[in-house]
């Protein structure tokens, strides 16, 4: 962002203050004790979270995947910036049977999916597995809110 405040920071404390007591009155995330980062939309912070998600000491990129229908720019990115710590693998059910716990593996998760509009959970697991929760549709005017998002990354 190009402002920075009288504290030094480029992130305005009044906007976080009402940034979290928005999600606190709708519920549908939680913030206490949580960052919050500030981008030019989500798309550019997804793939700030992939890149970040993906450095690793791996000989071979992360394998990023998603569940049908995705968002289709999880893929335009993945593919666009051409990055050897990570690539864009397609369809989660590919790798859900997977059983090579050392492969790194980066799981876009939403939730609310556009254009379903199911809530859909991450159906990956292992110590290698990382999972971005696309929460961009959380919101009571496009789904009922069941409980707070709650991921590491969401």
């Amino acid at each position: 962002m190009s402002y920075s405040y009288k504290d030094s920071s480029f992130i305005s404390q009044e906007l976080e203050t009402h940034i979290r007591k928005i999600h606190a009155i709708v519920g549908n995330a939680v913030t206490h004790k949580r960052f919050i980062v500030f981008g030019a939309g989500s798309t550019q912070l997804l793939n700030a979270v992939v890149h970040a998600l993906s450095l690793d000491n791996s000989s071979s990129p992360a394998r990023v995947v998603a569940s049908i229908p995705f968002y289709p720019l999880y893929e335009t990115q993945t593919v666009n910036f051409q990055s050897t710590d990570f690539k864009f693998e397609g369809d989660i059910s590919v790798w859900k049977n997977n059983t090579d716990t050392s492969m790194n593996l980066v799981e876009f998760v939403t939730a609310t999916n556009n254009p379903d509009g199911q809530l859909n959970k991450a159906v990956l697991k292992g110590p290698n597995t990382k999972t971005i929760h696309d929460h961009a549709y959380y919101w009571p005017h496009y789904t009922p809110i069941t409980a707070p998002a709650d991921g590491k990354i969401s």
